[in-house]
């Protein structure tokens, strides 16, 4: 079955990819936060840069997934998504795991100090006692195994939208107005403003509850979009309002945050406190606002095909896969320098983005053997 290319779909899969790169590597320069690699001056401007960039990214990731899989659905059956699924997601996170992800804890590791050599340390990585207390993770690669798992759970939904029944007859007439994607957000904030108290994030699927009760609307917000495409078009006319609200919900939060009047910095009993539920909304809220957003926005502005776009499309995914070692790797030796934070923060973002561009171009994307273990369809080579 054909389905109608969605090209601002694809540009806001590449754009929230290239803010992860630069997020990752503005991760080396902020203040207050931790990440394998730190440099000894940090950014209090970076850290609120990625604060913002933090709120969405992972979000819009996964609302673009849900989308596209039900594009995917729509053209192979069950078992075959399955299938697909698994092949593109599940075993290119088994195989970047033991060799992209290792590399990473090895020099956080060395940073910390330990003498030993990779074969070393590669023993203790095989331990498979789970990072920070271990030394073994995947890293940056959990999106991965969380997407499949997620993908997995929404074909039940898919089915049930794919017909045109009561109930998608009762969607169909509640998204019409524009007060119904209020709702919507309502009751996705819920779970994951109570859970994310009594489930600490860890991203290691089995134990992270909070995050789950999180991400897992914006899938099912991907799969509803696609079906009742009425709905991108309210978020199209509508995203002054959302640009408005995502503005004004970051501004509060971050009022709150300069002046200490979080509830965790105000109450020793925070926990107990209306206010600190209310608050945890208004973040569940901010990173809504701004995935509609961009969605809005670029349903309007970026609906276009091109030859960069096509090119860009294909390559964000073996990115993904390789920019965050390519980043730890480097940092690892441009932190130890004496040069200002400025020209290191340049050099970085300079340097690992040509390195993983050019290991892409150069290796990966000409060879189908290389292709297949990225989680890439088949290349014809002519």
């Amino acid at each position: 079955m054909k389905t109608a290319r969605y090209y601002y779909i694809d540009f806001l899969r590449v754009i929230a990819i290239i803010m992860m790169f630069i997020y990752h590597v503005f991760m080396v320069f902020v203040a207050e936060w931790g990440w394998h690699i730190k440099n000894k001056e940090t950014s209090n401007v970076l850290l609120e840069i990625n604060y913002w960039m933090a709120s969405f990214r992972m979000p819009l990731l996964f609302f673009v997934s849900g989308y596209i899989s039900y594009i995917l659905m729509l053209r192979l059956n069950w078992k075959a998504f399955t299938i697909q699924r698994f092949i593109r997601l599940i075993i290119p996170t088994i195989i970047w795991t033991f060799i992209l992800v290792a590399p990473q804890i090895y020099f956080e590791r060395k940073l910390e100090g330990i003498d030993q050599s990779y074969f070393e340390f590669y023993q203790s990585f095989l331990e498979f006692k789970w990072w920070p207390n271990g030394n073994f993770h995947w890293l940056h690669l959990w999106f991965i195994p969380y997407l499949f798992c997620y993908n997995i759970l929404s074909i039940p939904l898919f089915l049930l939208l794919k017909k045109n029944n009561r109930i998608t007859k009762a969607l169909s007439s509640f998204f019409k107005e524009p007060v119904s994607i209020f709702v919507f957000i309502l009751i996705a904030i819920l779970p994951c403003t109570f859970l994310s108290f009594y489930y600490k994030t860890t991203y290691d699927l089995i134990n992270d509850w909070g995050r789950h009760s999180f991400f897992i609307f914006f899938i099912i917000a991907g799969l509803l979009l696609f079906r009742f495409q009425q709905i991108m078009t309210i978020i199209e006319t509508k995203r002054h309002l959302f640009l408005s609200f995502a503005f004004l919900s970051i501004l509060i939060i971050n009022i709150l945050r300069w002046n200490s009047w979080e509830p965790f910095d105000v109450w020793d009993n925070w926990i107990e406190k209306p206010q600190t539920y209310l608050f945890i909304g208004i973040i569940n809220f901010n990173s809504w606002m701004w995935v509609f957003t961009f969605l809005g926005y670029g349903k309007k502005y970026l609906n276009k095909s091109s030859k960069l776009l096509n090119y860009m499309n294909t390559a964000v995914y073996p990115f993904y896969i390789l920019h965050q070692t390519v980043i730890v790797i480097v940092g690892f030796y441009v932190v130890r320098t004496k040069d200002n934070i400025s020209l290191k923060l340049l050099f970085l973002l300079i340097i690992c983005f040509a390195i993983t561009f050019l290991v892409y171009h150069l290796f990966i994307r000409p060879n189908n053997t290389i292709r297949f273990l990225f989680g890439m369809k088949r290349k014809n080579i002519k």
